[in-house]
């Protein structure tokens, strides 16, 4: 019977196998986190780029017309393909500065709010962008993204999606402030 335990004992066949098994759900586990989070940086990322692209063409003219603002606003699906923009939420607005307080003086939106024409911007703009009697363009995108393991993201921090989002503020190239004559 002893003989029987020693051999037991020193036996290294399926070491390895059984490393594997326990390994292998930590392995698959960091393969997948690693994907998501992926993922995730990749769409922040690109939401970023949405908002310095829609802020550079807008503040690219004097006058922006409903026609351009229109191929600014679908400029974003280019910018964030290959993913899908039905969660992509967009604000384009210009902001006066009048030396003591910033007013919003017109916004447009993309599946979103668009700000309280000469009421405040509903964020808060950094001090110093520009001085007063100046406009800004302030581009505000979202992205609402959901995990392709949003059950595991449910459990983990309550909730299966997470709202990426980027705030972009550029000065007028041509002139002071910027015409937009029909906001919706």
């Amino acid at each position: 019977m002893m003989l029987a335990l020693r051999r037991l004992l020193a036996d290294r066949r399926a070491v390895a196998a059984v490393e594997f098994a326990l390994i292998l759900p930590l392995m698959v586990t960091l393969f997948v986190a690693g994907n998501e989070i992926s993922q995730a940086l990749t769409i922040y990322r690109k939401v970023g780029h949405t908002g310095a692209t829609l802020g550079d063409l807008s503040s690219a003219s004097s006058t922006i017309s409903t026609a351009e603002m229109t191929g600014i606003l679908a400029a974003a699906s280019a910018v964030m393909s290959p993913y899908a923009t039905s969660n992509l939420k967009i604000v384009v607005s210009a902001v006066d500065y009048t030396g003591t307080a910033y007013k919003v003086a017109w916004s447009t939106s993309q599946n979103d709010t668009a700000w309280t024409k000469n009421g405040a911007p509903p964020i808060t703009i950094p001090t110093g962008l520009i001085t007063s009697g100046q406009e800004l363009i302030v581009v505000q995108v979202k992205y609402v993204y959901t995990s392709t393991v949003s059950t595991f993201m449910q459990d983990i921090w309550g909730t299966s999606s997470i709202t990426l989002s980027d705030v972009s503020y550029f000065r007028p190239r041509i002139s002071t402030t910027i015409a937009y004559p029909s906001p919706s």
